[in-house]
């Protein structure tokens, strides 16, 4: 499944606002998505075009120093804005190891959905739900804004984790 062909909202559940990761190697990010539509167990995220930004720097930054070979890469082209005065921009996802079998087919267009977001990585990258600690000892997903012992999510939590890891990507 490619990016363009990832389902973006079920029938069976609504998207909801939560935030996303691949281990501590890329996010955490604000994402939405439905948490029941699942790639092997690992989640479809959709992002803001801002947030793509961010995860395209990352990307590139990891293949420049690790490799194109073994890091996938997002890129934002921006191309000024359509006859509404609405930014323009194009998102590409390069899967440069496999450049070399097929170029044509090395990268993909990701088209934004009905509602402005653009799904990376959803079908073949290890995306999980980021999570946030209790001062019980408890771990909860982020969109839960309550752990079991009762207490809700610190506010700081959403300060300390706003900004994204910027280690590693890998391709998977």
């Amino acid at each position: 499944m490619t990016d363009t062909d990832q389902p973006h909202a079920g029938t069976t559940s609504r998207l909801i606002d939560t935030r996303v990761c691949i281990d501590d190697m890329l996010g955490p990010y604000d994402a939405k998505l439905n948490p029941t539509n699942r790639w092997n167990g690992w989640l479809f995220p959709n992002f803001t075009l801002d947030t793509v930004r961010k995860i395209a720097a990352v990307t590139q930054q990891a293949a420049d120093e690790y490799g194109h070979e073994v890091t996938d890469t997002i890129h934002v082209i921006d191309g000024g804005t359509d006859c509404e005065g609405k930014p323009r921009a194009v998102v590409l996802h390069v899967s440069w190891h496999g450049f070399d079998e097929d170029p044509q087919t090395a990268a993909s267009i990701i088209q934004p959905h009905d509602d402005g977001l653009y799904g990376i990585g959803g079908g073949s990258w290890t995306w999980h739900f980021a999570t946030w600690a209790c001062t019980c000892g408890g771990e909860e997903e982020w969109h839960v804004t309550h752990c079991e012992c009762g207490l809700p999510r610190p506010k700081d939590a959403a300060d300390d984790q706003a900004a994204p890891d910027t280690a590693t990507p890998t391709s998977d």
